[in-house]
């Protein structure tokens, strides 16, 4: 196999692997990650949330949270949560509301919901070229429960790809058959 197309097949191998990914940022202490369902849902989760840093340590509650940057977005909705209480725990989903110029979905709370270690959501949403290969999330979390004004800063940024280990399992074990046959090539040459 000449060098040419042994780096072509790894560019390609590399081109594919990328593509199997989740999202997460820590932030504050804080970790969010999203992920796909399928082409038109998501998963949002918030983990550590009760054990914040930086100037958000001792947040209790989360009033909204917002996404945007996935495609144009023309409805979503919240299905139940991992955790306890109503099936979207309170949360009403804004659809068009548009912070920074950028259209998405907003999701809050009337009365804030009490801060856990672990909250995660399906979102289902409807619109036109819908990816979530790097959504944008804005959080907002309060001290107290009659805060007027989110605690500390308010998170918005984008939640970069991290491969999930299948993806360099997939990459390794390409380029072990790749190593192979360059192997045997050479055996047979010889």
């Amino acid at each position: 196999m000449s060098l040419k197309k042994a780096l072509s097949a790894l560019a390609l191998g590399l081109a594919f692997a990328s593509s199997a990914s989740a999202n997460t940022l820590t932030y504050q202490g804080v970790t969010f990650n999203t992920w796909a369902i399928d082409t038109d849902s998501m998963g949002l989760s918030i983990l550590n949330a009760t054990s914040a840093t930086g100037n958000w340590a001792g947040v209790s509650f989360l009033k909204a949270f917002e996404i945007k940057g996935i495609g144009d977005v023309t409805g979503a909705t919240i299905s139940p949560s991992q955790f306890a209480v109503t099936a979207d725990h309170g949360l009403s989903a804004n659809v068009g509301c548009s912070t920074g110029g950028t259209p998405g979905a907003c999701f809050s709370a009337s009365t804030p919901l009490s801060l856990t270690n672990n909250m995660t959501w399906t979102i289902d949403f409807t619109g036109s070229n819908l990816s979530f290969t790097a959504p944008h999330l804005k959080v907002q979390f309060l001290t107290t429960l009659n805060d007027s004004k989110a605690t500390g800063d308010v998170l918005s940024q984008n939640i970069p790809a991290v491969p999930e280990p299948e993806t360099y399992a997939m990459l390794l074990a390409g380029l072990g058959m790749m190593g192979a046959i360059a192997r045997r090539r050479r055996i047979q040459a010889a």
